[in-house]
């Protein structure tokens, strides 16, 4: 079950109240490396300077796509399971946005460590197979030849 795609899920569920300050980073970064690039390096070698800037500028511009694509597809799971499933919406933001540990969710929710692991899963691979559907998990997801 646990393999590093749910991992990568995880990863954007824990990280998900941060996403908007990963982005201005990343757009910032894009600004500035338009500014501070090496002239002298650009001067002797000028397409070699100017394609790595430009090749950089659009990963990172790739990367704030991809970024912004997994936000939009935990809006729609949390809105999801906010209007349908009210354990599971709050499993989500005690478990992942407060992150809380699993005594004080059982606490809260009155939720054996079982119960938990088994909505855990459950919401995992929701989004697994959300993410598939919308083609976000091309790379790490290969299917049978």
């Amino acid at each position: 079950m646990y393999n590093p795609v749910y991992r990568k899920i995880e990863h954007y569920l824990y990280n998900y109240e941060y996403i908007d300050i990963q982005i201005e980073k990343l757009k910032a970064d894009i600004t500035n490396s338009e500014y501070n690039q090496n002239y002298t390096r650009y001067i002797k070698n000028k397409s070699s300077s100017l394609e790595d800037l430009v090749i950089k500028n659009i990963e990172t511009e790739r990367r704030i796509l991809k970024i912004k694509k997994w936000k939009k597809l935990i809006n729609k799971v949390l809105t999801h399971y906010k209007n349908s499933n009210n354990i599971n919406y709050k499993f989500i933001i005690l478990k992942y946005l407060r992150r809380l540990n699993y005594i004080d969710i059982e606490y809260k929710l009155n939720l054996s460590f079982k119960e938990q692991k088994d909505i855990q899963n459950a919401i995992l691979e929701y989004i697994f197979f959300v993410a598939i559907k919308n083609n976000m998990l091309a790379k790490e997801v290969s299917f049978i030849e």
